[in-house]
């Protein structure tokens, strides 16, 4: 019979509706936290050495202090460009050169760069973050982003010196699929080092990271950082070395600095797909009375790092220090 059927029907779902938990009960599966979230509950805090005269900022000011240049190949030189920044391939032969101050004047420039940071009327500070899950991990990247770099193996800075316009530096949290915390990667020169979760210094669910003065490299607690081959080039080390200098960076409890988190991803903003350099030449400057060498090209933005393509193997890649 047909009312003999659907009264059948609706004790189905009323024993359904009994046997099944409802929302926020007990028993029913939590969900992991969204990657939003994990982003800022990891983000990390940063420890600046005393003398540090940078902290990092947004790029805003940095891109609008910046002439984009491209190198004629007839005679070499760097020409500015009257185009909006580019995105994707088509900027990889381009740079970025703050148009206001000059790197080849060394720890002298420090100054020129932090007075063209302030100009801009920045009080706070900022990282850019991105969450990736990789198989059964989630990886967490913090991008800082410095106007100038200024290295130096002794404090204060002497004759020996290297420098660039555009650091960036990273900090990174690998997780499990539930959002357990396991690592913490920290940027260090050319690569970086990691700790697991437990023995790493934090504030609450904070990284604590401790700032080299010049350089902006990450390092877990404050002190002499002697460098390894494995993330500074032995050359260097040995040039630093032969000029009766410690091959080091320098960390120390000076003021503390928690980032806001921006979230960016590989395409948004779009300078996150500006394949140029953040900067013009580097210089490297080794005797009195010597000019600078020529080094190299600045860095290249996040999304153009081995750590941002593989965001998890990379990082368990690093050294345990």
């Amino acid at each position: 019979m047909p009312g003999a059927r659907l009264l059948s029907f609706v004790g189905l779902i009323l024993t359904a509706a009994v046997l099944l938990p409802a929302s926020g009960a007990r028993g029913a599966v939590a969900q992991p936290p969204s990657l939003n979230a994990l982003l800022v509950s990891y983000a990390p805090v940063l420890v600046l050495h005393p003398a540090e005269r940078f902290k990092p900022v947004p790029v805003d000011g940095y891109l609008a202090d910046s002439d984009l240049e491209q190198k004629d190949p007839a005679t070499g030189l760097w020409q500015k460009i009257d185009e909006p920044l580019p995105v994707g391939p088509s900027g990889a032969g381009l740079r970025l050169n703050q148009r206001l101050c000059d790197p080849s004047d060394g720890i002298a420039a420090i100054s020129c760069y932090a007075s063209a940071q302030v100009a801009h009327g920045v009080t706070g500070s900022m990282d850019y973050g991105a969450a990736f899950r990789r198989g059964n991990r989630i990886a967490l990247q913090y991008w800082l982003f410095y106007p100038y770099d200024a290295y130096s193996p002794t404090v204060p800075a002497g004759q020996i010196w290297q420098v660039h316009e555009g650091d960036w530096e990273s900090v990174s949290v690998i997780l499990d699929n539930e959002g357990t915390p396991l690592w913490v990667g920290l940027s260090r020169h050319s690569e970086g080092a990691r700790r697991a979760w437990a023995t790493a210094p934090k504030r609450g669910t904070h990284p604590l990271v401790y700032v080299a003065l010049g350089s902006h490299a990450n390092y877990f607690d404050a002190g002499v950082q002697i460098f390894s081959p494995l993330w500074v080039p032995k050359q260097l080390i040995q040039i630093i070395r032969s000029l009766g200098a410690l091959p080091a960076d320098h960390t120390g409890k000076g003021r503390v600095v928690k980032p806001v988190v921006f979230h960016v991803n590989a395409t948004t903003p779009k300078w996150m797909a500006f394949a140029g350099t953040w900067g013009e030449t580097q210089y490297l400057h080794a005797r009195a009375g010597q000019d600078p060498v020529p080094l190299g090209s600045g860095p290249r933005g996040p999304a153009f790092h081995e750590q941002w393509r593989r965001p998890v193997s990379d990082v368990m890649s690093w050294p345990v220090r």
